[in-house]
């Protein structure tokens, strides 16, 4: 069972349950409180971990920036490519330029296929860039990219830039707000278990 004791716990309690019930969503629920608790142990322990590590480090659950590429697919192909030496500056600029690309609404490499009589958009394989950047670049970073226009077409198709969401790391898919809760409660008595020494 979880101590209560601590005036910034018996808060954070209220503000859980005043969000919940106020029907906020998932995301600021999770990002709010999560703030709080590392505000709390930072005034307690005075801990110099910043923010982002303490939020998505190893976890399960945390919050996925939905639209941003992953680097280490072009880091690979750089370092494949170009040798040990000043890949990372190359990838850098592979990952910025093509980041930039996707943002740009003139490119849209969607094609509209029926599925069960449905209309559904899929991606195009035969786009001349996702041809090039297969070709020049390989499989890897070319599903990379993939897997980005698929999260800011689901996502944020009309904005066309980086949207966080919830996620379960562990499992690869959106969280629910009952994983975010039962995480949540788990920091929350690790917290406290520090809290008694």
């Amino acid at each position: 069972m979880m101590n209560y004791d601590k005036p910034g716990k018996k808060l954070l309690i209220y503000y859980l349950y005043y969000m919940l019930t106020s029907n906020y969503n998932a995301l600021d629920v999770f990002v709010s409180i999560s703030w709080f608790m590392f505000f709390i142990d930072e005034n307690d322990h005075h801990n110099d971990q910043d923010f982002a590590d303490k939020l998505n480090g190893l976890r399960a659950i945390g919050i996925k920036r939905m639209g941003e590429l992953d680097e280490k697919p072009f880091q690979n192909a750089c370092r494949r490519k170009y040798g040990k030496y000043d890949y990372q500056t190359k990838a850098a600029r592979l990952v910025s330029s093509w980041q930039g690309g996707l943002k740009k609404p003139s490119w849209h490499p969607f094609k509209v296929v029926q599925d069960k009589g449905e209309d559904k958009e899929v991606l195009d394989d035969d786009d001349a860039k996702l041809k090039y950047l297969r070709i020049v670049h390989g499989d890897e970073v070319c599903d990379a990219v993939k897997t980005t226009l698929m999260e800011i077409n689901e996502y944020n198709p009309s904005g066309r830039y980086v949207v966080p969401r919830l996620w379960n790391f562990s499992k690869g898919r959106k969280a629910t707000m009952k994983e975010v809760l039962k995480y949540l409660h788990r920091q929350m008595e690790t917290t406290t278990k520090r809290w008694r020494g």
